[in-house]
This record gives C-alpha cells, sequence and structure tokens, in this order.
C-alpha cells in the first residue's frame, strides 16, 4: 500500500478532471472552498473565465491548489522542501552528493546549504517541518477523499 501512496501524486489519471472543461488538472488549479462536500475543482483558464455551475459561483471564495511554491526560500518550493528531507532521510545525513542525485533539481551545495541553514541551524525546524507536514498531508486528504464521489 504504502507504495501506492508515494506514487499517488504523480499519476495524472488519479486527478479528477476541471469541471469546466473537463481537462486534466496540472498545479496550479482551484479549488472552491464553499462548495462540497466533494471538491469542486477548476483549471485557471475556467476560473479566470468566471465558470459558473450549478450552485457553484464565480464570487465564491476559493483556495490554490499547488505544492509548487516557497515556504522557507523563494527558490525551494515546498515539493523540494519535501523531497529534500525524503532525501536525508533515505541517504542518510551527511550524504549530500546522493542526496542531490534523489533530488535532481538542487546540486550537492545547494542541497547542504539549504539544510544546514534552515533545518539544523534553524529554532523554528521542528514547527516549520510540522507546517510542511500539514501542507502536504491537507493536498493529499483532499485528492483522496474526491475518490469517494
Amino acid at each position: 500500500l504504502m507504495d501506492h501512496l508515494a506514487s499517488f501524486g504523480n499519476d495524472p489519471s488519479d486527478k479528477p478532471p476541471c469541471r469546466g472543461c473537463s481537462s486534466i488538472l496540472v498545479e496550479p488549479y482551484i479549488k472552491c472552498a464553499e462548495c462540497g462536500p466533494s471538491p469542486f475543482l477548476l483549471c485557471l483558464q475556467c476560473f479566470t473565465r468566471g465558470f459558473e455551475f450549478k450552485k457553484h459561483e464565480s464570487n465564491h471564495k476559493y483556495e490554490i491548489m499547488t505544492s509548487d511554491f516557497p515556504v522557507l526560500e523563494p527558490s525551494w518550493t515546498a515539493q523540494e522542501e519535501m523531497a529534500l528531507l525524503e532525501a536525508v532521510m533515505d541517504c542518510g545525513f551527511g550524504n549530500w552528493q546522493d542526496v542531490a542525485y534523489q533530488m535532481r533539481t538542487k546540486n550537492k551545495e545547494e542541497c547542504e546549504a539549504h539544510y544546514m541553514k534552515n533545518f539544523i541551524n534553524n529554532p523554528l525546524f521542528s514547527s516549520t517541518l510540522l507546517n510542511l507536514r500539514q501542507i502536504e498531508e491537507a493536498r493529499t486528504a483532499d485528492t483522496f477523499q474526491s475518490h469517494e464521489t
């Protein structure tokens, strides 16, 4: 089961399509914060056109669904932060070459410097980690609920 969960986010067929145009949703996309219980999701194009459907109105509050945003530093997205932490857990602390290889998007020096600055020498380390986990869990929880409908 864990293998299935790990690969879950990368399979585009797992995401429900856009309610407006039925295209496969690509991040960032929009989730209506007022429609439910099943997520009402729109691609950016339909959202900017003001797409409305049944009870959904274009002036509803909304959330932007993405993991492609900076959390700690502008040049690192939340996705990369999670990947870095996973890589350090997998490869072991200090094996920056392996970590960078697993990360793919950052080099050895960037990984080490970023980790040392934000996770080792950072008094907010544990709360930062918790926030990242919660963001990630909230995202995947949303994705999973949509399967039940």
